[in-house]
């Protein structure tokens, strides 16, 4: 409980501050992308893709590795994610490893190209501990009666169903348990 007040108290200085960047990512925080998703919303922009990009396994890292391992995850995954994006996508860290992606207007598979890169450029990545892994759910908001916070929550659940595929792919455990 005390630490889910002093994350409040966070975001609402934040907030009342004008900081719209996590400082730990560099990405936008959690309040920032909120605001932000709901002027695309109100915008009435359509297609917009949502997507939800979660570390996978970021508590084994942690538990294995430390505080500061597993930030250092946090930034690498953000650096990836942003990385590809372009400048119009936005990206907000929205949870400890949880990322959103809006992107106005795709054009058609960029999404999944988005989202193939971020996996790819995970796979990718070269580390005597860190083995990056993400679990990514995408979906459309395809018309402006939609709500884009309802898109999220689908992008999620489908996350989700990612994540237990990659968890039960072959080779997973090896690569992740790899720097111990």
């Amino acid at each position: 409980a005390d630490e889910k007040q002093a994350k409040l108290e966070k975001e609402t200085y934040q907030a009342k501050h004008g900081e719209k960047n996590d400082e730990l990512t560099g990405v936008l925080n959690r309040t920032y992308f909120e605001n932000r998703l709901k002027i695309v919303d109100r915008s009435q922009i359509a297609p917009v893709s949502a997507i939800c990009i979660n570390i996978n396994d970021w508590k084994f890292v942690n538990d294995n590795y430390g505080d500061d391992e597993s930030d250092r995850l946090i930034r690498v995954i953000a650096d990836i994610i942003s990385k590809n994006a372009k400048p119009e996508y936005i990206i907000g860290r929205v949870d400890g490893d949880v990322f959103n992606v809006l992107i106005p207007m795709p054009e058609d598979g960029e999404s999944e190209r988005y989202c193939a890169a971020v996996k790819t450029a995970c796979e990718r990545y070269e580390d005597a501990r860190l083995a990056p892994s993400v679990a990514i759910g995408s979906v459309l908001k395809e018309n402006v009666e939609e709500s884009l916070n309802n898109k999220l929550a689908d992008a999620e659940y489908v996350m989700f169903e990612d994540k237990l595929a990659m968890k039960n792919a072959p080779g997973y455990r090896k690569r992740l348990e790899k720097g111990l």
